[in-house]
This record gives structure tokens, sequence and C-alpha cells, in this order.
């Protein structure tokens, strides 16, 4: 497949209008192509169709970008990059057109209070900006569908990029409403009540019916070529459930892909997830040229920011794709390819051949890309739920940073992996509100075979509450709570005690035990409620109420174990908290691949291939100027024969020692990846 090797890409973006006659008057192809050629790339994401549905080709539907005056982009774009040995990816916006939106008005999606997307404000997107069409609308369907037979018929290119497959918000329109009738003979629910399973079913089959859109987009493409590659927009996969985005439908691609503009661990964070979901590898990860966003159009990341995202998809086994805005004008931003862009890629490209090894990690956090909620709005109609609520990815993103602090590997699973769960590590549950029976069942197997469950606040199955002997009493009315170390905890608790118990400044679920079980703390409550006037001290909420309710347990079951913890205490802000949590985590791995001594953004990612290991040590600073690195070492439990570092003369200092070898790292900036031969 073509993506084999292929790491270095730019993802040209031009959701252009075409209302003022300087639109795409300087538009250069030959130009454009040959500075990303010297910059490095190996991949070009050429437009077809954006958001605006301005067709870059003489499409037979639809309408040509007026500033083209005819001229086929597309088709000129793929040549040129052929030419110059660049592969090709040819865009085309699904859900998000423009044109089809102010040409077709029975296509629009139709929110819960009756409004299109053009009519409201979005956390996602401006007002007035974007016509968002329904997948279930069979007229846009085919029109799709006739665009995308359309490309694939006329030119001849490597991948398909199809972006935006998801409803910014729940769609009722009268294609849906028919659709759910016919699935269920009822009328389409409004009401969000997570413990419904009419509700249930409804979400499952709004992401379902994405899904059969998209296994009709990939079917159209390869009806025509099946050697085209497909890569969906896969970002939505950490966004909230309103978008009906979850992994089932990245199945359909060829390899996973997605935009993301956050945080350096949530790249760390999605990479990991990335790996494990795609069919095949690389997957993609992309961000923008533009600092921090495309937004802020003008500004421009700098080499050791490309770098840094660059390294930390490549160790994953993953691409590196660069968004950039193209100017109205159709010019570019030259500087950022002959500069930092190039910069960044010369120095990426000379990890690549190191890479697609077998990563080693010592915890598995799943994450449930179909129980993307919390019960915080539970029962409320759909325009009362919060639009940008993360809290189903909060816990784990934050376990992750816990875990990277304290230089523990740790990986990212989806639904797929828990088929194939490592008895070794810990699987961790965070906060997932709902499991369905086919997940029960794995998980229910990890355990039985002899796998240890870290389970924090929701119990999302039936099966779960059986095999914890366990009855739900529900969550405590105080919003402000205290988990009161035992005996049996003591040392996991460390600074915490019966006068002092840890804050957890959020609810707590009660539950009772039948059975053999262990209690590591014990639920403690504030003298009062936190909102019904009266209190203990005007500032705070101190404890008060000393209670037996079981707050973390520990419970056999089968060969295995289940740690269950009464709130997602991975979520705290505390360092003492968060001490809590690493003591908690640790105790259940068994030993670690590698140990590392480095500050606490430096993450160390290491992979097996050929006889040899390999050790990355990751700058991720989320702050700029990035800077030195000094004083890592990195602790291997086994004898090493030859250590060095890749792509750098300077040499690693090797101390053996009885039970193995230490490496010392020299100063380095961004990465600093190790390869190692160990004896035989």
């Amino acid at each position: 497949m073509w993506t084999k090797d292929n790491y270095r890409r730019i993802f040209l973006d031009m959701h252009l209008a075409d209302w003022n006659d300087a639109f795409l008057s300087r538009l250069d192809p030959k130009h454009n192509v040959e500075i990303i050629k010297a910059a490095g790339a190996q991949n070009i994401v050429v437009k077809a169709k954006p958001h605006t549905g301005l067709c870059y080709w003489p499409a037979s539907i639809g309408r040509m970008h007026r500033g083209l005056k005819g001229r086929d982009y597309v088709g000129e774009m793929i040549d040129l990059c052929h030419e110059n040995q660049i592969s090709v990816i040819v865009y085309y916006s699904e859900v998000f057109d423009n044109w089809a939106y102010e040409n077709h008005p029975s296509w629009r999606t139709v929110y819960a209070d009756g409004l299109n997307s053009k009519e409201k404000g979005h956390f996602f997107f401006r007002k007035g900006r974007y016509g968002v069409l329904c997948v279930n609308n069979p007229a846009y369907r085919a029109y799709v569908m006739d665009n995308l037979r359309e490309l694939c018929t006329r030119y001849s290119f490597e991948g398909m990029f199809l972006d935006m497959p998801f409803w910014p918000e729940v769609c009722y329109c009268d294609s849906c409403k028919e659709k759910y009738r016919q699935a269920t003979g009822r009328e389409m629910p409004k009401i969000a009540d997570w413990k419904d399973p009419a509700w249930l079913e409804f979400q499952f089959l709004r992401e379902n019916w994405m899904k059969e859109f998209l296994e009709e987009s990939v079917a159209t493409v390869k009806g025509v070529n099946p050697d085209i590659t497909i890569e969906f927009n896969s970002a939505t996969a950490m966004f909230n459930w309103q978008f009906g985005a979850s992994e089932y439908a990245m199945r359909a691609s060829d390899y996973v892909g997605g935009d993301y503009y956050g945080s350096i661990l949530q790249e760390s964070f999605a990479c990991k997830y990335y790996k494990n979901v795609s069919r095949t590898l690389p997957f993609c990860y992309i961000t923008s040229r533009c600092d921090p966003d495309l937004i802020q159009h003008t500004t421009t990341k700098t080499a050791e920011e490309f770098l840094q995202h660059g390294v930390i998809a490549l160790v994953h086994n993953g691409a590196f794709s660069i968004c950039d805005s193209m100017n109205p004008d159709g010019t570019i931003c030259d500087q950022a390819y002959a500069g930092p862009i190039r910069e960044a890629f010369a120095q990426s490209r000379v990890y690549e051949p190191y890479v697609t090894g077998a990563l080693q990690s010592s915890v598995q956090i799943w994450f449930a890309t179909h129980a993307k909620f919390s019960m915080v709005n539970q029962g409320k109609h759909v325009l009362e739920q919060p639009m940008d609520n993360d809290t189903f990815v909060e816990g784990k993103l934050k376990l992750a940073g816990i875990l990277r602090e304290n230089h523990i590997p740790f990986d990212v699973i989806g639904n797929n992996s828990l088929s194939n769960l490592d008895l070794r590590q810990p699987l961790v549950i965070s906060e997932v509100h709902h499991i369905r029976d086919e997940e029960m069942e794995a998980i229910e197997a990890f355990l039985q075979a002899g796998g240890t469950v870290y389970l924090s606040g929701a119990v999302g199955h039936p099966r779960l509450y059986q095999l914890l002997e366990a009855e739900d009493h529900g969550l405590t009315a105080h919003t402000v709570t205290y988990m009161e170390p035992t005996e049996a905890g003591r040392d996991i608790f460390a600074g915490f005690d019966a006068h002092n118990p840890m804050t957890v400044n959020m609810p707590q679920r009660r539950l009772s035990f039948r059975g053999a079980h262990q209690v590591l703390a014990t639920l403690t409550l504030p003298y009062t409620l936190q909102d019904d006037g009266q209190f203990s001290a005007i500032h705070s909420d101190p404890p008060g109420e000393h209670t037996d309710w079981p707050s973390l347990v520990r419970k056999a079951v089968g060969k295995g174990q289940v740690i269950w913890a009464a709130a997602g205490i991975e979520k705290l802000r505390p360092q003492m908290s968060r001490n809590v949590v690493c003591r908690l985590i640790r105790s259940l791995c068994q030993e670690l691949p590698y140990e590392a001594e480095a500050p606490s953004y430096v993450e160390v990612v290491s992979w097996k291939k050929d006889g040899k290991v390999y050790l990355a040590a990751l700058n991720e600073q989320e702050t700029t100027p990035i800077d030195m690195v000094h004083g890592v070492s990195i602790r291997l439990p086994y004898p090493v024969r030859a250590a060095a570092l890749v792509g750098d003369d300077r040499p690693v200092t090797v101390e053996a020692g009885a039970d193995g070898a230490r490496l010392l790292l020299p100063p380095f900036r961004v990465a600093a990846v190790v390869e190692v031969e160990p004896q035989a």
C-alpha cells in the first residue's frame, strides 16, 4: 500500500468563498508543489470539494469555484504531484456543503428546536458560516456518491480523505424521523435518558446510520478503483455523543486519521488510540501550521513544535500531516515551508527507518467511544445537553497525564482490543456509563483468566454488579466528599488519614458489597450539604461525618480482581491526590519494561523491532520556547550489549548493574531516540 513509509504529509486546506474576484487569482499549483516538495513532504492532500461546496474540478454535479475560471485544479495538482513523486489524497467534504445547503433546503439537518445549522451558533463553528446536511436524506446521499464516483473515474490518485462524517447536533429532519420510525415503530425521542433502553438504542442507531453512510462511500470509491485508500476524519472520536461518531464507523476506513488542536498530552493519547484501532499503519495525525489552530491564519509554529508533533506521531507508528490554510488569493506561506516545516521534516525523517515495532506498555486505558456521556444532565431535553461536554474523556486523559509524569508506560485501546487484552497489564475503565454486552463478555473473560480491572465511578453493565456482588444505592447528595483510608489502604493514601481524608470534589457512588472484599477507603462527608445555606467553615466544606460506605474496594473475580473507586479520582487536580492514583495504579502493574528518571513532561515510548529495543524520550512540554532537557536516565531490567542514539553521534552512557542496566542520555530539546541491543 502507498502509505508504507509515507510519514511526512501536507494537508493543503482551502475552504474559500468566490464572491471576490481576487479569490484564487494568484493560484500557482506548480509553485506550491515545488515548495512543498522542497520542504520534504511525501504526500499532499488536494481539495476537491471544501465546506463551501464549490468544486475545484469541472464537476458535472454542483458548481465550480468561480475563481478557477474553469481551470481543473484537482487534475493539475494530481499531475504535478505525481511528476514530483508525491502521492495524492483527494479531499471531499461530506455533510458540510454550503452550495448544497443553499440549493437543496430539504437536505438540511434540522435540530430539536427546528433550526438549521446556519441559523444558530455552535461551539464547533461560527453562526451563519456552515451549511450542514443530513446523511439520511436519500437525495443528498445520491449527490455525494455521484461526486465520489466522478472523481474516482476522472482521476488517478492514491487516497481519499472524507471529512466531517458527523452530526453537530441530534438531527430531527424528516429523513431521520422516517428512518427511526421504520427501525422502531416509534417517534424520535428528545429526552436524553441514558437509563432508558429506547434512548440507548436511538444513540446506537445514529452511530450505525453514520457507519452505513461511510460504508456506502467506501463501496462507491472502491467500486471504481479498489486500490484507493479511504481515510475518514476520526477526530470526532473525542467529541461529545451528539456527533454520532464512534469507533464502529472507523472500521470502514483503511487507516485512521484526524485533526487535533489540543495539548501535546492529547496528541500522545490520540496516537496510542489510533495505533490500536487503525486497520493498517501508519495512521495519520493532523494538526495545523498555524499556532495554535487554523483560526490564527497568519501565525506559524516553530520548527521545534512541528518536530514535537511529528516525532510523537512517528514513534506510535503514525504519519504526521500539517494542515495549512491557503490564502484566499491562492498563495501559501512560502516561508513556513522553506523554514520551520523543512527543518522539522529533515529531523524527523532520521527516525523513520526505526519505527513500526511492537510498543511496550504496562497499563491499558479503554476509550469507549460509544459511551461519551456522563450522568450530569441525565433525563434532560437534548437542547439542555452541553455541546462541549468532555467529561467522558477527562478522566482518561488526566490518568494518562499521571502515568506520563510518573513514567509508567501506558496504552490506549479501543473496543476492538477488548478480546485480546494483555493479562499482565491492568485494564482501566474510567467512568464508562454504558458497556455493551459483547464488551462485557470480553471484560469478564479477562477477569476470569486472571486480569486486573481498575473501575472508577460508574458500573456500566448489570453483569459487573453481579461479579462485584454489589448493590447500587445512588450518588451522594454532597458534591464535595472525602475518601478516608483504612489500614489496608494506608500506603496507597500516604499523607491522608482519618483526620485528613482525601478531598474528592465530586459526588461518590454508594455500593454495598456481599461476599469477600477488601475495603481500602471509606466515604466521609462534610458536616453540611453544599447548597443548604448552613456551613461549618465559610470557605470550604471540611470532613465531619465518617461513614462505613466503601470508597475504594478490592474484589476478587475469578482468577483476577476488580479495584473499584466510588468516583473518578483520576480527575483530581492536587498533587497529593495524583500521587494516590499513581501508587494505586503502580501497585496493579507487574514489572515495568523500563523505568525513567526525567522531568514530568518527558514521556518515554518504547518498542521492539528486529531483535532490538528502541526508547524515545519525548519532550512533551506544553509551552514555548521548548527548553533543553537534561539528566534523563532509563533503567532496563536486563543487561545491555550496546546502546546508541539514532541520528546523533553523541554517546549514551551505559551503567551495568546486578539487576540490569542504566542508560544516561545526553541533553536534548525535542526528542532522543536510543537503539538498544540487549545481551543474548
